[in-house]
């Protein structure tokens, strides 16, 4: 049977050139659906990790007593699996208020590392602030210093302040 050149198929080396050209296009497809699914799962645990450790905090604070400077570390069970954290209080350059830092690792990771940081504050806030040396008036602006009997006569008549120059 004679073939006619019109009709040429192709031939074995074209195949096998075209199937390796997509077995190399699907690696790469693979590979980027597995760094995908990574990535995803450690999300997730940093996700995991930043709710243990503002639970943590959370516990803290209402337990209603100032925690005392230090650093403690415990593990808790979380979404199937262990994990630990630490706790270091510190004390701030205010007085009542401590800086309660919290840091999460998976019970598989190696000591001293961790996956979720989390900060928080706990003290007694202050109800009043001092009382300010400069005296605010209701129109916004400060009291002329060299007024010194508290009454402005050109607030009382509806004068502009500081727009003099």
């Amino acid at each position: 049977m004679k073939r006619n050149p019109e009709e040429r198929g192709f031939t074995l080396i074209e195949v096998v050139v075209a199937l390796a050209i997509v077995a190399i296009g699907m690696l790469a497809v693979f590979k980027t659906i597995g760094d995908t699914v990574n990535n995803v799962d450690e999300l997730q645990d940093r996700s995991l990790a930043e709710w243990i450790a503002d639970n943590r905090i959370t516990e803290i604070r209402i337990s209603g007593e100032m925690p005392s400077v230090e650093e403690t570390a415990g593990e808790v069970d979380y979404a199937g699996r262990k994990w630990h954290w630490v706790t270091k209080v510190s004390q701030t350059q205010v007085k009542g208020l401590r800086r309660v830092d919290v840091s999460v690792r998976r019970d598989t990771d190696p000591e001293g590392s961790t996956i979720g940081n989390l900060a928080g504050f706990m003290g007694q806030t202050m109800t009043g602030s001092p009382q300010s040396i400069t005296d605010w008036y209701a129109s916004g602006g400060p009291q002329d210093p060299g007024d010194q009997d508290g009454d402005d006569e050109d607030a009382d008549a509806g004068g502009d302040r500081g727009d003099e120059e």
